[in-house]
């Protein structure tokens, strides 16, 4: 850990660095090591970015003998890796670590995964959703590295007359299991219309003798058998209907395949031998039991109950999807539930808890299903329900920064209201550690019917000091919202802020739910303007024509960048900083892709470079795969003089990026023409700005926040700025004159 002395003497080294290029190089790595603390607990996986609609699967990730977890979020379509490992703080006890360096090997998925061995080769391969039915991945490995290779772009199977494909309806999870314990996977999903389960029986033993065939698109090894499976039905709301004639043989033939909303978990359940069912429907709240009478191929269920596990039953808004796993370590499978939803349907699912994990006292096949827990791993990162948007401010006036969270929002007797969380570094600039100290900072849920809450501090009303700033969506007229709440503390004390206090700001026309504003002076005439990512990708810039206390927004571009709209990169969010302290301000966008991008290497809007593979992965620049729904905010979080990243995503959780670029930090920066000096470097007390030339002067904080701005300066005149009482860091010093603009890098310590 950095003293803040060799701190300085670090940001003092790097002033006598030759100038080092960015490109072809990492300019963030993830932080895995920052700590969280909720009620005195410290959290294993603080930054692993939060869950939602989540499927549960092990699989061996690194090579030893234990299995992993592989989490797949529905929602945003987001793989979380997990290793089994011993507990960080308690050796004796094993826990689920985060390891997210695994995560860009899986590929881009939707709807769902399984992870289930076709080939017999002791490897598990994966199985997941295309909209042309079901598509194969094998797993290839060479000692402990491992990769998928495409197998099948999608699975044929041999209806009553012709060959199609076998269709899973995406909202649905099928199952893939072995079901007449000939070694090879079947396959059974819901028809079309959601009623009956189909039987696609896989031949490749039959006809080769060995379970490592997927068949061709002409010459599938799968087959529909019967007109159904089970010999039942669906009912109306949460009931089946038995004794349905279904017509399995032990040989196969064939039918129709396409439908919506169902998940299917194949077991014995009650120890008698024969794999029963649990299955979740789209549009009931429990989790049916479906007893089986009958072993072998055809199958025959008698009875059912809604009523699973006997005790605390499942019981969702919608959707209920099961998943048995041993995932506490005593080598039996417990119970996984959670929502299978792609969204949050009317607002009513809970998001911070919805992981029912339940611990198996029985056996595997006869299991006794115990509740622990409703928020599964959840409970061991910070996690806000959905939508979590980040920002950084110091606000006890500690000299450290705070992180405050808007979240999406909670279901509640007041409707669906979102909030913000306080999170106070109770540790130091250099080496933080974050204390969840409030889930209702403000009390912003109570006094405020707004969700989707999207925070930024700014100096909005012009008066020097950063104030708070959100955006939010009304739940009553459901429209989009701005207000800021002035701050009436000083630059470098504690915030003091009162919500009576608030401010609406007008809105442009354009203004639509789903936006995520940023506000930056782009013009540099003293005021706020305003960039905003849109639903549909593009990136609107706006300049105020008015003033910080009347805003009269222009549109200059509805594709500042060049970013247009696009599909991929839809719900878009912007920021501006100094990334890479060249003295000019830098794009960063986040999108629907989940990668994080910058434009930079020129004054503002005239960038001249555009980079996407920014984030550090074993050791090489790449892309990121964040989630969606994503927000971005920065802040030097570390002390260490460069500007850091925290992206929040629809998971409700965070993922915090450290800046590794070799910066060049000069105690006297080269002017462009004219010639400006800010000494001593660095500074403690006063420092002195001398200009050749008339000009203004404005001091902002590598983050973008400005601390002050129009200062005069005469030509060969010395302004002194007292910065006592100002945090640790790098400040940049502009000095803007009718023919030059000079950008200084400057250290302050205490």
């Amino acid at each position: 850990m950095l003293t803040k002395y060799t701190f300085i003497l670090f940001l003092l080294f790097l002033i006598c660095l030759p100038d080092v290029g960015v490109a072809q190089q990492a300019w963030f790595k993830r932080d895995t090591i920052t700590a969280v603390r909720v009620n005195g607990k410290t959290l294993v996986n603080p930054w692993a970015g939060g869950l939602n609609a989540s499927q549960f699967h092990k699989m061996h990730l690194n090579g030893d003998d234990e299995e992993d977890l592989v989490v797949f979020d529905r929602t945003n379509n987001r793989v979380t890796t997990f290793l089994a490992s011993a507990h960080p703080r308690d050796p004796g006890q094993k826990v689920y670590v985060h390891a997210p360096a695994y995560e860009a090997i899986f590929p881009r998925m939707e709807n769902w995964m399984i992870l289930a061995d076709y080939d017999g080769d002791g490897l598990k391969d994966l199985f997941t959703s295309t909209s042309l039915g079901i598509r194969v991945y094998r797993q290839v490995k060479t000692g402990n590295v491992w990769s998928w290779q495409l197998q099948r772009e999608v699975i044929s199977t041999r209806g009553y007359s012709s060959v199609i494909n076998l269709q899973v309806s995406g909202p649905d999870i099928p199952g893939i299991v072995d079901i007449d314990g000939d070694g090879d996977l079947d396959i059974i999903t819901f028809d079309f219309a959601g009623e009956s389960i189909e039987l696609h029986q896989n031949m490749s033993m039959e006809r080769f003798g060995v379970p490592d065939s997927l068949g061709t698109s002409v010459n599938p090894v799968y087959a529909r058998n019967g007109d159904c499976w089970g010999n039942f039905h669906k009912g109306t709301g949460e009931d089946f209907v038995f004794n349905y004639p279904c017509g399995v043989s032990d040989g196969a033939s064939g039918g129709s395949v396409l439908h919506a909303g169902n998940s299917i978990l194949l077991r014995d359940l009650n120890g008698d031998g024969k794999p029963d069912l649990l299955i979740g429907h789209i549009s009931n709240e429990h989790i049916s039991f479906i007893t089986n009478s009958t072993t072998g191929l055809a199958a025959n269920f008698v009875s059912f109950t809604n009523t699973y596990p006997a005790n605390a039953p499942v019981s969702f808004h919608i959707f209920p999807t099961a998943f048995m796993e041993d995932v506490d370590f005593d080598g039996v499978d417990d119970l996984i539930v959670a929502p299978g939803v792609s969204s949050n349907d009317g607002n009513m699912v809970d998001f911070k808890a919805s992981g029912l994990l339940y611990h198996n006292a029985g056996q595997n096949n006869n299991p006794d299903f115990r509740l622990v827990k409703n928020n599964f791993l959840q409970d061991e990162m910070i996690d806000v329900g959905e939508n979590a948007a980040p920002s950084f401010f110091d606000i006890d006036g500690d000299g450290d920064l705070d992180m405050i969270i808007g979240t999406g929002g909670m279901p509640g007797t007041t409707g669906f209201r979102g909030s913000l969380w306080l999170l106070t570094n109770t540790g130091t600039a250099t080496d933080p550690v974050y204390e969840v100290t409030s889930e209702n900072y403000l009390d912003l849920k109570t006094v405020l019917g707004l969700y989707n809450i999207k925070p930024q501090w700014a100096d909005f009303n012009g008066d020097g000091v950063a104030d708070l700033g959100f955006f939010g969506t009304s739940s009553t007229g459901l429209r989009p919202e701005f207000r800021y709440i002035p701050n009436k503390g000083t630059k470098t004390g504690a915030v003091q802020l009162s919500l009576s206090d608030a401010v609406s700001l007008p809105l442009p026309a354009e203004a639509q739910i789903g936006d995520s504003p940023f506000f930056y002076d782009t013009d540099g005439d003293g005021d706020l303007d305003m960039i905003v990512g849109k639903p549909l990708g593009n990136i609107y810039h706006y300049t105020n024509t008015g003033s910080n206390s009347q805003y009269v927004w222009r549109l200059e571009t509805d594709a500042l960048a060049g970013v247009g709209i696009n599909y991929d990169g839809r719900f878009s969010h912007a920021v501006v900083a100094d990334i890479d302290l060249d003295g000019k301000p830098d794009l960063l966008t986040v999108d629907h892709t989940g990668n994080v991008r910058i434009f930079h290497k020129a004054m503002w809007g005239q960038w001249t470079s555009r980079e996407s593979q920014l984030i550090e992965l074993n050791g090489k620049p790449a892309t990121a795969l964040l989630g969606r729904y994503l927000y971005l905010a920065v802040g030097d979080y570390n002390g260490d003089g460069k500007p850091d990243i925290a992206v929040g995503n629809n998971g409700g959780g965070l993922s915090v990026f450290e800046n590794i670029l070799s910066l060049v930090i000069t105690g006297v920066e080269p002017p462009m023409q004219g010639t400006a000096r800010v000494y001593p470097n660095p500074v403690k007390g006063n420092v002195k700005v001398l200009s050749s030339y008339k000009a203004s002067l404005r001091i902002s904080t590598v983050a973008g926040i400005v601390l002050k701005q129009n200062i005069p300066v005469q030509p060969n005149t010395e302004q002194e700025i007292n910065t006592s009482g100002w945090v640790p860091g790098l400040y940049l010093f502009e000095i803007v004159g009718e023919r030059y603009r000079e950008t200084k890098k400057i250290v302050v310590h205490e």
